[in-house]
C-alpha cells in the first residue's frame, strides 16, 4: 500500500479518536475499507506516538500527560528511552500500604517481529525500541499505579545505561528507592524479541549486576523491610541475596510473595519462606517435575507446590488466566479480555498489581480479580514497564461485570 495512503489512513483515524474519544476496530475497518488487522497495525503504530490507548476491541484518547515511558524509533536505540513523562499523578492520601520490592533494572532491546525466526534465520524487525525494564523495575511500577506507597531496590553498573535507569526510576512515583552499584559489572540488560504471528515474548537476559547484591547490602535494607507490608521478590539477583532477604521479611511477619522467575533451581529452597508463590506453567512444571496439560494437571500441581511451603499458590495461566488454591479450595480466576500488543510483562504487571492490592487490605479474591485487570490492560501496551493506571483498572473491572 502507499505510504501517503498510510498516512491519511492514520490521520483519518487518529482524528476519530480525537473526536469522539473512543473507536472501534470494527467501525474504522467498515469507515475506511480494510481489513481489522490493517487497523490494529495502524493502532499499534498511534499508540507509539503517545496519544491513544488501545484495548479490547478498540482505541481511546490518552491524556496528554500520558504513561509512555520511551518515545518513537529512532537511529539511536538508547536515546529513545524517555524519562521524562512517566510521573505518576496520583494523591499520597491513596497510598496507604507499604510495598518492599526486590529486584532487577534491565534495559530492554526490544524487536517487534512478524514471526520468530528459526535456527539459523535472520530477519527483519518491523520496529526496535530501547525501553526500562527487568522484573523488579517493572513490578514496581505497576505497584506504584496500583496505589502502593513502594520502595524499590536493585543494583546498576557505572555506565550510561545506569544514569538512564536513575532517571527513570526517580520519576515513577516511588515512595522511596535504594540503588547500589557495582564499579565493574555492566547495569543488566535483555534482548526482548515480540512475534505478532505467535503473539508472544522470547527473552534473553545478560543479569549483569543484577547478581552482585551482597549480605551486606542486603542488611541495609532490614529496617524498611521490617515496616512494610507486602514484600515482593522474583529471581533476576543473585540467589544468596534473595533468600537473605526474603527469609528476613518472613521472618518479620509480613505477607511474602514470592515470583519464582525466570526459574532457577535455587527457587526450591526459597518456596518455604513464600505466604504466596506465583509461578507460570513452565515455571510450576520446573518446580513439580511434571508436565501440566489438563485442569486436572494444574490441580495436582497446585496442591504439590503448596507441600513446599507457601500458603498461597496461584499459577498463572496467560490467556486462560490463573488458578488459586489455598490449601482448602481451587479456584480459577479468568483472563479478561484483551488485544495482545506486548506480553513481556504481564506476569510482572500481575504481581505487582497484587502486592499493591493487598497491602492495601483488599482481600486475596478481590486482589487477584484487580491483577488480573491490570495485566489484561498491560498486555495491551507496548513495552513491559509501561503500565495502566489505577482508575483503568476500575473500568475494566466495571465492564466485565456489567457484561455477565
Amino acid at each position: 500500500m502507499p505510504y501517503n495512503y498510510k498516512k491519511m489512513r492514520s490521520d483519518f483515524i487518529l482524528t476519530e479518536i480525537r473526536r469522539l474519544k473512543k473507536v472501534t476496530v470494527k467501525t474504522l475497518a467498515n469507515q475506511l475499507n480494510v481489513s481489522e488487522r490493517t487497523i490494529r497495525r495502524d493502532l499499534l503504530e498511534l499508540q507509539r506516538t503517545g496519544n491513544i490507548n488501545i484495548h479490547y476491541g478498540g482505541a481511546s484518547l490518552l491524556n496528554q500527560m500520558g504513561t509512555t515511558p520511551y518515545w518513537n524509533d529512532s537511529l539511536s536505540l538508547h536515546n529513545n528511552m524517555d524519562v521524562s513523562t512517566n510521573t505518576i499523578q496520583t494523591s499520597s492520601t491513596l497510598k496507604k500500604g507499604k510495598v518492599f520490592i526486590l529486584g532487577s533494572f534491565n534495559t530492554d532491546l526490544v524487536y517487534r517481529l512478524a514471526h520468530f525466526p528459526t535456527s539459523g534465520e535472520t530477519t527483519r524487525a518491523l520496529y526496535s525500541c530501547c525501553l526500562p525494564g527487568g522484573k523488579g523495575c517493572n513490578q514496581a511500577v505497576a505497584s506504584v499505579n496500583a496505589l502502593a506507597a513502594t520502595h524499590f531496590v536493585a543494583k546498576l553498573g557505572e555506565d550510561e545505561y545506569a544514569h538512564k535507569a536513575r532517571l527513570f526510576l526517580e520519576t515513577i512515583g516511588l515512595a522511596s528507592l535504594t540503588l547500589f552499584t557495582h564499579p565493574e559489572c555492566p547495569t543488566g540488560s535483555a534482548v526482548v524479541m515480540v512475534s505478532e504471528a505467535e503473539g508472544d515474548n522470547a527473552i534473553v537476559i545478560n543479569p549483569g549486576a543484577n547478581q552482585t547484591l551482597s549480605s551486606a547490602e542486603i542488611t541495609s535494607c532490614h529496617t524498611t523491610i521490617a515496616e512494610s507490608d507486602i514484600f515482593l521478590i522474583q529471581m533476576e539477583n543473585n540467589p544468596q541475596a534473595s533468600e537473605q532477604a526474603l527469609t528476613y521479611a518472613y521472618k518479620c511477619g509480613l505477607t511474602t510473595i514470592f515470583n519464582p522467575a525466570p526459574w532457577r533451581p535455587e527457587a526450591h529452597d526459597l518456596l518455604p519462606f513464600a505466604t504466596i508463590v506465583t509461578p507460570n506453567l513452565t515455571e510450576a512444571e520446573a518446580i513439580t517435575s511434571m508436565s501440566i496439560h489438563t485442569r486436572q494437571d494444574i490441580r495436582q500441581a497446585a496442591e504439590q507446590i503448596r507441600l513446599l511451603g507457601p500458603r498461597i499458590v496461584i499459577i498463572t495461566l496467560g490467556k486462560q488466566g490463573c488458578w488459586m488454591f489455598d490449601g482448602e479450595q481451587h479456584r480459577e480466576y479468568p483472563a479478561f479480555p484483551a488485544v495482545n500488543i506486548d506480553t513481556a510483562g504481564a506476569g510482572d504487571a500481575f504481581n505487582g498489581a497484587l502486592a499493591a492490592r493487598l497491602a492495601n487490605s483488599d482481600s486475596l479474591d478481590l486482589a487477584i480479580r484487580y491483577a488480573s485487570a491490570f495485566a489484561s490492560l498491560a498486555v495491551e501496551r507496548s513495552g513491559a514497564a509501561n503500565m495502566p493506571e489505577h482508575t483503568k483498572v476500575l473500568e475494566k473491572m466495571s465492564e466485565d461485570r456489567s457484561s455477565q
